[in-house]
């Protein structure tokens, strides 16, 4: 198990643009983004599906299409990932930064035996026998929870369970004990008890291995039992920073409070209905000046033009810390709608 005591972030981002040349015209997904996590920590990454999580961590790994350009800073342990060549990364991605896909069944070769393919993984980066491979393979396995997983090393895909094969995937993963590990809606396709099975499993394996963890997620209940600090994503930026206790309980973004309203709590007084944020997310580029989720905030009216003429800069909370939040309402907002 690798040492991870040390202080100071394994990954550091800053200023990450994503910009995707199309027949269109250049497209930007993600404009400006800085986030950081350190050894045993969980960042949580949240947002409606076009905000730019996926796409963000996406450039990270170096797994963009090749119509995609990324600018600014990827630091992992201070080496600058922005510009490697592929075979760098190649020898980086699975080794120092590990991703877990959303949907297991897609990532799992239906020809070949999950031991297999962990044991590949494995040897993949380490000059070691099949036997040695194999043998690390059924280690994994087991730690990740797969009962017999000496026998079951031997089976395909299609014999697991969903949460079985996440968990395959999960092993997949850790086999080269990487220092990030970044996990994409990990268990969206899982019901709610295996979906806490998974979860537990992560914190499991990051506290033993001290790895770093970046979750993306839409599921905030699952963010408030698991991360540490989260970067709420709207239309490619940052809409607002903090730690866990900040945007659950000192929420400064109405689209942050919108979410939280979005979703069942037990830790606030009842309310008689969920509220929804209307509208829909703007498409990428669309809003060139001002807020980008002005259309669809209910302060628009209270602060002015300066929403629609001028794009709020995160900034940070009076006395809360390194709480940010890209808003120009001076105070922080009652309710979202």
């Amino acid at each position: 198990m690798a040492d991870r005591s040390g202080t100071g972030p394994v990954l550091e981002v800053h200023d990450l643009h994503v910009t995707f040349r199309t027949e269109g015209g250049p497209v930007p997904a993600v404009a400006g983004i800085d986030f950081a996590v350190e050894p045993g920590k969980t960042l949580a990454i949240v947002g409606e599906s076009g905000s730019g999580k996926s796409v963000s961590t996406a450039a990270v790994m170096g797994l963009l299409p090749g119509n995609a350009e990324v600018t600014g800073e990827v630091l992992l342990e201070g080496q600058e990932l922005v510009g490697l060549s592929n075979e760098e990364l190649r020898k980086i991605r699975g080794n120092d930064i590990a991703l877990v896909f959303q949907d297991a069944l897609s990532a799992l070769n239906p020809y070949y035996s999950v031991g297999w393919q962990v044991a590949e993984a494995y040897r993949l980066h380490h000059d070691v026998s099949k036997k040695e491979a194999l043998k690390r393979a059924v280690r994994m396995l087991d730690l990740v929870g797969i009962p017999s997983a000496q026998r079951r090393a031997n089976d395909y895909p299609h014999e697991f369970s969903g949460g079985m094969r996440q968990r395959v995937v999960i092993a997949m993963a850790l086999v080269n004990d990487p220092k990030v590990l970044i996990a994409d809606e990990p268990t969206t396709a899982l019901d709610v008890t295996v979906q806490a099975q998974i979860m537990r499993l992560l914190e499991e394996v990051q506290t033993e291995f001290g790895t770093a963890l970046v979750l993306i997620s839409h599921d905030l209940g699952v963010v408030a039992e698991v991360a540490d600090d989260v970067l709420v994503m709207y239309a490619g930026r940052a809409a607002e920073r903090g730690t866990v206790r900040d945007l659950f309980h000192r929420a400064a973004h109405p689209y942050s409070l919108g979410l939280l309203g979005a979703m069942p709590r037990v830790d606030v007084p009842p309310r008689p209905r969920l509220t929804t944020i209307p509208g829909s997310p703007p498409s990428p580029g669309s809003i060139e000046t001002g807020c980008p989720f002005q259309p669809r905030c209910a302060y628009t009216e209270r602060v002015g033009e300066r929403c629609i003429t001028e794009r709020p800069e995160l900034t940070p909370r009076p006395g809360e810390g390194n709480h940010e939040a890209a808003c120009h309402l001076g105070r922080r907002p009652e309710v979202a709608l």
